[in-house]
């Protein structure tokens, strides 16, 4: 069971004013609903609505009879994009909710119109929110990239959800898909918010489980990288330092050099495999990290200076 469809069942089974149910069952025909015509002298219009999510069927039938009239039956259909998957047709006589459609902006054609007073109070834009989110909307597992998206027929009701989303504070983008437009988010503290507002605490709690154990993998995953390119980088220091000292010491120019150098020098050979404020600490007086780093680079340079003469 993915997390999508976990997030979906706990939505399909919370309870719903009636001011809210008409917000959520408008936002799922916007989404999920088509006007289809059949029969052949007697034309039917039907109002026919599909979900390959059973809990949220089981809602839709229940907002329906509910809100408009009875449907006049499920139909359970072989999926033919997702083959494990059945898909379930409502359908309902498009004359008994011409009304509802109306008020919801679908008939006539207005392209995201929906009648204000239906989205007027919070808890109704909330659930609009929780019907859009049923009827086309997915979310991505928190283990991997932070995503949710809302898929719609055309810009206007697009750009609706998005003025719901932002309503709330939350930042979200549209880009078109194929025929259709996609509203998304992409910030993980957002997507949390978003299961709030549709009410799926459960899910929410979950999801920031997820999150805290993959921050903190990535916290310790980050630290564990840090420390070791910082140890690779002392030992490369450390290696190239004692190539330099040791290549003084077998050309005879060793003895020549000031005796703060020689110290560090011998130090460092001695101890190839401490940190350079390691190092600092065990001269007499104490050396910064700074001063120990002046001083072996000063060696580092003199041996440099001395192999291109020999180059010559």
């Amino acid at each position: 069971m993915s997390f999508s469809y976990e997030v979906k069942e706990e939505l399909a089974n919370l309870p719903s004013k009636i001011c809210c149910s008409r917000a959520e069952l408008a936002a799922f025909i916007r989404m999920a609903g088509t006007i289809q015509i059949q029969g052949g002298r007697k034309k039917r219009i039907l109002l026919q609505i599909q979900t390959i999510h059973a809990p949220t069927a089981r809602r839709v039938y229940k907002l329906l009879k509910k809100n408009i009239a009875t449907p006049e039956r499920i139909a359970v259909k072989r999926n033919n994009f997702l083959k494990d998957k059945s898909m379930y047709v409502i359908s309902v006589d498009a004359n008994e909710c011409k009304e509802f459609l109306e008020e919801a902006g679908i008939i006539p054609v207005q392209k995201g119109r929906i009648n204000p007073d239906l989205i007027k109070k919070k808890c109704c834009k909330k659930a609009y929110l929780r019907g859009a989110f049923l009827g086309s909307g997915s979310i991505s597992n928190p283990k991997g990239p932070y995503h949710m998206e809302f898929v719609t027929q055309d810009k206007e009701s697009a750009q609706l959800l998005l003025k719901l989303i932002e309503d709330f504070g939350l930042k979200a983008n549209i880009t078109e898909r194929k025929n259709n437009y996609m509203v998304y988010l992409k910030n993980g503290d957002h997507i949390a918010d978003m299961l709030g507002i549709m009410g799926a605490h459960t899910s929410l709690l979950k999801y920031e489980d997820i999150r805290v154990l993959k921050e903190m993998r990535n916290s310790v995953n980050r630290i564990v990288n840090c420390e070791t390119a910082n140890i690779n980088k002392t030992i490369d220091a450390s290696v190239r330092q004692s190539e330099s000292i040791n290549y003084l010491k077998k050309t005879k120019k060793f003895s020549e050099l000031p005796d703060n150098l020689k110290q560090i020098a011998e130090l460092r050979l001695k101890h190839p495999d401490l940190s350079l404020k390691e190092l600092g600490q065990m001269l007499d007086p104490v050396l910064g990290k700074s001063g120990v780093s002046y001083r072996l680079k000063k060696i580092e340079k003199i041996a440099d200076k001395l192999q291109s003469m020999e180059g010559e």
